[in-house]
C-alpha cells in the first residue's frame, strides 16, 4: 500500500469515528484530499498535492486553504489543475487542518529525525575536511623540519622554534591549536602558526641557498 493510501485510510477511520466537522472549509479540503489528493512518503520527499478536475474547484480550494493560512502553489498538468505543497511545515498544517493530527505529528517526527541525520552528516563531513586540512599542513611542516635536520641547521634555530618543531615531529596528528596547548609555556594558535611559517620559510631559504652554491 502506498503512503498516500495509508494516510487516506487513517483519515477515513478518523472521519467515521468523529462528529461531522462543523468548519466547512476544513470539511471541503478533507473531501478533496480523500478524492484527489496524494502525499509522498516524508522519508524521501516533502510533497502533497490535489490533482483537481477543474479550475473552479481549484480556486475554491485555494481560497479555503488560505483561510487556514495554508498557501497552495498551482500548476496545470494535462487536464488536471494541480495544487501542491512542498514545505514540510505547510504539509503538517494541512494534515492538521483536515483532522489528520496523528499523521501530522508523524511527519514532524520524521522531519526531526531527517534534520538530525543531515546535521550529523554535515558535522562528519566538516570533521573529515578539517582532518584532511590538518594532515596536509602537518605534512608540509614535517617536510620543512626534516629538511632543516638533514642540512644540519636545525640546531641553529631559536629555542622556541626548536620546541615547536620537536612537538610537531612527536605529535603529527595534532592541530596547531593543540600543539600550542602542550607547549611550555602554552602558546596561542596564532603564535604557533607564526612559528611554523618561520620554520617553513627558513627551510626554503636554506634549500635555495644550498642549490645556488
Amino acid at each position: 500500500m502506498s503512503y498516500s493510501n495509508k494516510v487516506k485510510e487513517k483519515l477515513l477511520e478518523i472521519s467515521e469515528n468523529k462528529e461531522k466537522n462543523k468548519n466547512l472549509n476544513k470539511s471541503f479540503l478533507q473531501e478533496l484530499f480523500l478524492s484527489f489528493g496524494s502525499i509522498s512518503d516524508p522519508k524521501s520527499a516533502y510533497h502533497l498535492e490535489l490533482a483537481l478536475p477543474d479550475k473552479k474547484t481549484a480556486d475554491a480550494a485555494v481560497n479555503a486553504a488560505k483561510s487556514e493560512n495554508i498557501f497552495f502553489k498551482y500548476v496545470k498538468r494535462r487536464s488536471r489543475h494541480v495544487l501542491y505543497l512542498k514545505s514540510s511545515e505547510q504539509i503538517e498544517d494541512f494534515l492538521y487542518c483536515i483532522d489528520a493530527h496523528g499523521i501530522s505529528f508523524d511527519l514532524m517526527e520524521t522531519k526531526i529525525l531527517k534534520d538530525f541525520r543531515n546535521n550529523a552528516n554535515r558535522v562528519t563531513n566538516f570533521e573529515n575536511a578539517n582532518l584532511e586540512k590538518i594532515s596536509k599542513a602537518s605534512a608540509e611542516q614535517i617536510n620543512a623540519i626534516d629538511l632543516l635536520i638533514k642540512k644540519g641547521v636545525f640546531d641553529d634555530l631559536p629555542d622556541e622554534l626548536k620546541q615547536t618543531a620537536n612537538l610537531r615531529l612527536e605529535n603529527i596528528e595534532m592541530s596547531i591549536q593543540e600543539i600550542g596547548e602542550i607547549s611550555d609555556p602554552p602558546v596561542s594558535k596564532s603564535g604557533i602558526k607564526h612559528r611554523m611559517e618561520k620554520i617553513i620559510n627558513i627551510s626554503k631559504e636554506s634549500n635555495e641557498s644550498k642549490e645556488s652554491k
